[in-house]
């Protein structure tokens, strides 16, 4: 698929030209910072936080998550379930507009689905769909039917992330937007800004702010010196140094809001490795790892201890799982017993991790390699830009990476696409290539499950989890909104959704 950056070399150059001659920010604009490029704006392709965060302004999707983490309608008024959970035929809400004025159909949901599905479509979100989608019918204009080959209580989950787009409009997502959201595209000037304007007639009524400009500044000290002089409205969880968020609390005209997240810092660990395949190196480099020490040092307690993928206010969140505290003398019986007895001088395993760039993330695979270091593991810190890291991530081209899953994890649906034999890129996020035949039939069995019983196996899945150990998890970073006086407080949900941007009002 042809990327963002091809498809828009000639179209932005009107675009650049108007924005280096504006001459001051329009008080009905709200600006924002976001820390890396965004990839493509296409809502059946962008998995990436920056493109998700944008999606959620310019596109609805037929569902929603709630303050529950729980899928609730938002283009669709009604969802109704068949008993043996294979048919989920949704009832849209009437008089829905997309931004070129057409108003919202059945046709246009299966559009979006089916060209999302075709054969060479590039697209992590349709790696769960297209292991259960059999077919989406419209018997009006008002009724879709999603037919899955398996009981599937958890599409309207598995869906949240897919924004309908109109009908015949699939080449052109990725050069000019086209959804139902509060916001509509304006431009996008490769790698510097994306703007947008309030559409009037949205659904649900039209947004507080006229404009919003989404400025794109990878390096972190010009996110900080931005907001400080006022050229940046806000920025939310944009990988500020912990420090300098610290400081911009006590800076004149900025305002700090802060709350605990849901969004999970991990080491992906890579199965397929001759030396990581060993389930107790894995367990050794948990015990070897001071948590606590990083997230007070480094991410100066803006951040809490994980033991699992789901976040603990989430409905099926096993608290009973085994976890692994600082302990180097348990992570040495455990490499000892692994066969990597120390001999010699020399360390007792090598390993590479693979981080970003970004200060924090260099800091943090810092400390992570001067802890193993006690335990005479040897780490080679590998930082590399956002695109990249993500490739080989999706690649398999790594032994460690540090990385943070944002939103994700609010569903049990994450199991499947995390963990799933199934779901090895590029059909799912299960990077790590974990294979537990044991685990997918519990999650298969949970497809069908009573409630109680579902919580029982999402309960022995995560212990299972915590035993093997594909991905170690770290810690819950806060959500932190960072804004200039002038804009009204953003009630934001715990993975730092922009959702709520639509009601926030300017100072004049």
């Amino acid at each position: 698929m042809l990327t963002l950056r091809r498809l828009l070399a000639l179209a932005i150059l009107p675009f650049a030209f108007f924005t280096s001659c504006r001459a001051k920010t329009d008080a009905d604009t709200l600006t924002i910072v976001i820390e890396k490029r965004v990839a493509s704006l296409d809502p059946r392709v962008s998995s990436d936080s920056a493109a998700e965060r944008i999606r959620q302004l310019i596109f609805n999707s037929l569902t929603r998550k709630n303050e529950r983490f729980e899928a609730i309608p938002d283009l669709a008024e009604a969802i109704s379930v068949s008993e043996d959970r294979r048919v989920h035929t949704f009832r849209l809400k009437d008089a829905v507009k997309f931004h070129d004025g057409r108003q919202l159909s059945s046709t246009d949901v299966k559009y979006t689905f089916d060209t999302m599905m075709e054969k060479g479509f590039q697209s992590q979100k349709k790696a769960e769909i297209a292991q259960i989608l059999s077919s989406i019918e419209t018997p009006d204009a008002r009724t879709v039917v999603f037919n899955c080959t398996l009981p599937c209580p958890g599409l309207p989950n598995v869906i949240v992330p897919i924004g309908i787009i109109p009908k015949d409009s699939s080449a052109q997502q990725a050069i000019r937007p086209v959804g139902t959201g509060p916001f509509s595209f304006e431009y996008y000037i490769d790698d510097q800004e994306v703007g947008l304007s309030a559409f009037p007639n949205y659904f649900e009524g039209k947004p507080s702010i006229g404009k919003v400009r989404i400025k794109i500044s990878p390096d972190s000290s010009t996110r900080e010196s931005e907001l400080r002089k006022g050229s940046v409205d806000v920025a939310i969880n944009a990988d500020l140094d912990p420090i300098s968020i610290e400081s911009l609390q006590q800076a004149p005209g900025v305002k700090v809001d802060m709350r605990d997240g849901t969004n999970l810092t991990h080491l992906g660990v890579n199965l397929l490795d001759p030396l990581l395949k060993d389930r107790r190196i894995r367990q050794a480099i948990a015990c070897g790892i001071d948590r606590d020490a990083i997230m007070r040092d480094i991410l100066r307690g803006q951040a809490k201890l994980a033991h699992s993928i789901l976040p603990t206010g989430q409905w099926a969140y096993e608290p009973g799982v085994s976890n692994y505290p600082y302990d180097p003398s348990r992570a040495s019986k455990l490499l000892d017993e692994a066969g990597r007895k120390q001999s010699g001088a020399g360390p007792r395993l090598r390993l590479s991790l693979k981080t970003s760039t970004l200060g924090v993330s260099r800091k943090i695979g810092e400390s992570i390699q001067e802890q193993l270091r006690r335990i005479n593991v040897e780490i080679d810190l590998q930082p590399l830009e956002r695109q990249k890291l993500t490739q080989d991530m999706v690649e398999g081209n790594f032994q460690l990476y540090l990385n943070t899953m944002v939103g994700g994890n609010q569903s049990t649906d994450i199991f499947r696409f995390a963990y799933s034999s199934k779901s090895i890129p590029p059909n799912g996020q299960n990077r790590s290539r974990y294979s537990n035949p044991a685990l997918e039939r519990l999650l298969d069995e949970a497809t069908l499950a009573a409630p109680d019983r579902q919580r029982a196996i999402y309960s022995e899945v995560q212990k299972t989890l915590a035993e093997d150990l594909p991905q170690i998890y770290l810690w819950y970073p806060a959500t932190v909104v960072i804004r200039r006086d002038r804009v009204s407080a953003i009630d934001l949900d715990p993975s730092g959704d922009w959702r709520a941007l639509r009601t926030v009002r300017l100072q004049p």
